[in-house]
């Protein structure tokens, strides 16, 4: 069985101690995730800006902004 997904909630609680100074491990079982889980997330992080597919920080822009009215035409 896959994993549930986390939580929106979980994932910034994740983030923000890393973001801290937590080792990505002991954050992993601070909130009770699995350490891969955790370090997915933070790759994820790193790459993206965002621990997607949850919305956060919006610094970044959408990739499909410049399409959407190309996306939307379709």
């Amino acid at each position: 069985a896959m994993p549930a997904p986390l939580s929106h909630d979980l994932r910034e609680r994740i983030v923000r101690a890393v973001e801290k100074g937590s080792s990505i491990r002991h954050a992993a079982l601070r909130f009770e995730v699995s350490p891969s889980a955790a370090v997915k997330l933070m790759r994820r992080v790193r790459a993206s800006g965002s621990p997607a597919p949850a919305r956060f920080g919006g610094h970044r822009r959408p990739i499909l902004d410049e399409h959407a009215a190309l996306v939307r035409s379709a």
